[in-house]
């Protein structure tokens, strides 16, 4: 059975998205603000690379403290190599040692948690990658105190072990239902994995499994449009309401009472002012008196 545990309490919900850092991590306060953010997510470490760097403590500290001061929940999203349920020994040993970098990191800045990627099976059965993703899970949690790792549901690409929340409870099972293991929702890639959240039917669905694996897990939620239609297996995201999702079923999914303690993290296209944009939309959504479902 699931280990329950409590949501993050709030009296707003946060809305912000992901921001670049370079020049510095400290970056991502100013960064969010040129936004409009009151949430923020950024990456640990190069996004497309294996390499750690050594840790700058003084500009984690000015990241850590300026986020504290501000109110404002950060995130960590792992880089996109990491695949925690590779058979490849070697993939899989990078990958522990980078996203255990992640999360230490995450731990000294007070992130609400590092978002990962489930990774793929890549020529074995899905049964034995999800158990290897669960094992590395459990070990990497109980390696570092205070950590937490939500894991984002994919666009289903391939050979990708968690492209819906059925699929998803089973890294969760895997895992024994840790309690510092979390979900972090992605709006795009549900839709491109063929979960149909444009029709009441398809949200009535995703909600009733939800409710099975605990919404109080999902601990973040990325607000994304997508470019291609459903079941497209694409991680394409688009800007708000200007893709084939639109502005009226994300409405109504944001309107759900038992995700509203969840951060909105937009990773939408485009440039400071466009991103400012699409948050401005997304608060209006939220504002708006909406039937859920």
């Amino acid at each position: 059975m699931p280990v329950r545990y409590l949501p993050m309490a709030s009296t707003k919900r946060s809305v912000g998205c992901h921001v670049p850092v370079s020049g510095g991590l400290s970056r991502a306060l100013a960064q969010g603000e040129e936004r409009g953010c009151d949430a923020i997510q950024a990456f640990p470490s190069n996004p497309r690379g294996w390499a750690v760097p050594s840790p700058d403590l003084a500009e984690e500290e000015l990241l850590a403290q300026g986020v504290l001061e501000r109110g404002w929940p950060l995130f960590l999203h792992s880089p996109y190599l990491v695949n925690i349920g590779a058979p490849d020994p070697a993939v899989h040993e990078r990958s522990i040692i980078n996203l255990g970098f992640s999360l230490e990191r995450g731990v000294r800045l007070g992130a609400v948690g590092v978002v990962v990627h489930t990774g793929s099976a890549k020529g074995e059965s899905r049964d034995e990658a999800v158990a290897r993703a669960g094992e590395t899970v459990v070990d990497l949690l109980e390696a570092i105190p205070d950590s937490n790792i939500l894991i984002e549901i994919t666009a289903g690409s391939g050979s990708l072990i968690a492209g819906t929340v059925e699929e998803l409870a089973d890294v969760f099972e895997a895992a024994e239902w840790h309690p510092r293991l979390g979900i972090c929702l992605d709006t795009c890639h549900l839709f491109a994995a063929g979960v149909d959240i444009s029709s009441e039917a398809g949200r009535k669905k995703m909600r009733a499994s939800l409710k099975e694996i605990g919404p109080e897990r999902v601990k973040v939620i990325h607000v994304n449009d997508s470019r291609d239609p459903l079941g497209s297996r694409r991680d394409r995201h688009a800007r708000i309401g200007q893709g084939e999702i639109g502005e009226e079923p994300l409405r109504k999914i944001l309107a759900w009472p038992e995700l509203k303690h969840a951060p909105l993290i937009l990773e939408t296209p485009g440039d400071a002012k466009e991103n400012a944009e699409d948050i401005v939309i997304v608060r209006r959504l939220i504002s708006s008196k909406s039937r859920a479902m």
